[in-house]
């Protein structure tokens, strides 16, 4: 360890290099590479994501490359690069600001979207279990749903290998969503419990396969009984799903540049006493980068249904909906399919241009006085976004038609932030004309 800090001391009293420098300089030779500030994570976490062996030559763009790896584990605060050394043996530096954990986390949050469905609880979490970015999370709620669950997910076990592990299991109370959709005075929660496994394997650096195997139990109150599939008021639901990952994008939490496409199979239900379909999904994101403040992306996400019993159409617990997770913005508060109506298909397109108003900058507050870690390399910053959303749900293909489409379209503000990422407060107005302010945590897509 002396050795190393003498090392690196000599570097910079040699001559430093920053990345700052002039981008003619490159492409340069990289010999090795040193991480600093990584006291909890494991070196290996952090030098797995780098796509390049050493020695290695590399530019600008490698570089950045690397940097974006390293943040989208959401590990750290801030991930900063830098050159030591002299040509023919450069050395790149990765410093890393970790922040605390493992830490017992009040749970406030909205459901669906929609501020009226607010869920209140506690959670304790290790967000770098191990220090191998693995995740594993204890908690519960109450308030709108109330639920209780335990999480475990391994995003890299192996180091050669590079498998894909998790495990959940849960119980929750959840208000049935087509009793809502229909604004009905019936309105009643279903109980479910359930238990999932994953496995799965990284390919490459940016594509995976993975298989998941869940398992369901929900029932319905005794009035309700007759709307289960097996007509006992419990329904038994085993399912097995694949997924298939490309994902090319430079920040996860806000896209600017890439491509990404999510393609999944699920077959739930093998007896007539169950539910019996197929799903497939399939989510195709891609985004330009105009200029160094000016970006442009756009998203398709399709969802289809093949439904083999219950008269062709799916338990009202698991119908798909425009209006829930997924939103148009101007019908904000709307959901689609109306008058309770089936849907066993949606499909819906964004557009959105981002522009940078505030880069990205961090600060520290050195005087915090409790959890310093917490106040470390904060970054903030502004961006202004133009977007145009559309979507349609439909059960029949007849049903299938451009006069059929709701959109929506406008502008908002995206506040860069530490730890949720992004806010944004968005104006939306509707192929109808009516507007609507509209407030949310995360990037749209």
């Amino acid at each position: 360890m002396i050795n190393r800090v003498i090392f690196i001391f000599t570097l910079f009293f040699c001559g430093v290099s920053l990345l700052a420098q002039d981008e003619s300089q490159f492409p340069i030779r990289i010999t090795d590479v040193l991480v600093f500030g990584n006291e909890r994570t494991r070196e290996e976490v952090i030098l797995r994501e780098i796509p390049f062996d050493f020695p290695a030559e590399l530019d600008m763009e490698d570089l950045q490359v690397i940097q974006n790896r390293l943040q989208n584990l959401l590990l750290f605060n801030r991930v900063e690069l830098g050159i030591l050394g002299e040509p023919e043996s450069y050395i790149l530096t990765i410093q890393v600001t970790e922040f605390f954990y493992i830490y017992p986390v009040p749970l406030l949050f909205i459901n669906d979207r929609d501020w009226g469905k607010v869920s209140y609880g506690f959670s304790l979490t290790h967000a770098n279990f191990r220090g191998l970015n693995e995740k594993l999370t204890v908690g519960g709620w109450l308030g709108y749903n109330p639920a209780f669950f335990l999480r475990y997910h391994n995003p890299w076990l192996g180091k050669k290998s590079r498998f894909i592990l998790g495990f959940s299991m849960g119980a929750r109370k959840v208000q049935n969503k087509l009793s809502s959709v229909a604004d009905s005075d019936s309105i009643f929660n279903e109980s479910h419990l359930g238990t999932g496994f994953t496995l799965g394997r990284r390919l490459t650096l940016h594509t995976s396969i993975q298989a998941n195997f869940y398992f369901q139990r929900i029932a319905f109150p005794e009035p309700r009984k007759h709307e289960t599939v097996s007509g006992t008021g419990v329904d038994l639901i085993p399912k097995v799903g694949f997924h298939y990952l490309i994902d090319h994008r430079d920040v996860i939490t806000y896209p600017r540049k890439g491509y990404m496409a999510l393609w999944s199979v699920t077959r739930a239900g093998f007896t007539s006493r169950q539910p019996n379909f197929w799903r497939f999904n399939f989510d195709h994101r891609l985004y330009f980068k105009l200029t160094d403040r000016i970006s442009i992306g756009g998203r398709n996400l399709l969802k289809v249904n093949h439904v083999l019993n219950n008269g062709g159409e799916l338990p009202t617990y698991d119908r798909i909906f425009i209006g829930f997770l997924d939103r148009i913005r101007g019908y904000f508060n709307r959901t689609f399919p109306e008058d309770n109506l089936p849907a066993n298909n949606i499909m819906m397109q964004f557009v959105e241009a981002r522009i940078d108003l505030v880069p990205i900058r961090y600060f520290t507050w050195k005087d915090a006085p409790f959890l310093g870690e917490f106040f470390k390399q904060l970054k903030y910053g502004l961006s202004l976004g133009l977007f145009a959303d559309t979507g349609i749900a439909w059960h029949k293909s007849e049903e299938f038609g451009l006069k059929r489409f709701f959109t929506g379209f406008g502008a908002g503000l995206h506040f860069h932030v530490p730890y949720a990422q992004i806010l944004r407060l968005d104006y939306a107005i509707n192929d109808r004309g009516k507007g609507e302010l509209i407030f949310e945590v995360g990037v749209v897509f």
